[in-house]
């Protein structure tokens, strides 16, 4: 089995953000201990249900291609980044927590990290999974997605609301 993650924290920008397996073990120990995320991302239908974040985001995207819902984890992954700039936690989750939370990630690092798309793509591969951001198609949504995502590094970025 490749490597599991449970709240794996990867550096973006100045802040943390989370990495998650829904099928790792220590997830499946841990969680109902664990302080939960003030949001969540998750990007597998599996994990409905599952949740422990204080606010969760689905975003439908069944397969290690391009997002079926682009435009809405594009604006989930902004609006994140102005959660994390509120001083909010923030869980990125699929269910193997490499190829789609590794291009969510990426797509975070953009924004908070000032980062061009193949510099996250690079450095996520490198520091937080060498798994992230798995496919062709992926990578290729990453790069894409980094020009739209590159315009907002330096916009005002706003939380979505208040942590409950």
């Amino acid at each position: 089995m490749k490597d599991r993650h449970f709240r794996t924290r990867y550096r973006v920008g100045d802040f943390d953000v989370w990495g998650t397996s829904l099928d790792s073990p220590e997830r499946r120990l841990r969680a109902p201990h664990a302080q939960p995320a003030d949001y969540g991302l998750y990007l597998d239908e599996r994990w409905r249900g599952e949740t422990d974040a204080r606010v969760p985001y689905f975003v439908f995207w069944p397969t290690l291609e391009a997002p079926v819902e682009e435009g809405l984890l594009i604006r989930r992954v902004t609006e994140l980044a102005g959660e994390l700039r509120t001083g909010a936690t923030v869980e990125v989750a699929c269910f193997g927590g490499h190829g789609r939370t590794g291009a969510a990630i990426a797509c975070l690092d953009v924004v908070l990290g000032g980062v061009t798309a193949e510099a996250a793509v690079a450095r996520i591969r490198r520091e937080y999974c060498r798994y992230a951001v798995g496919s062709p198609e992926l990578e290729k949504f990453v790069l894409d997605a980094g020009k739209t995502l590159a315009s907002l590094a330096h916009e005002p970025l706003l939380p979505t609301r208040e942590v409950p």
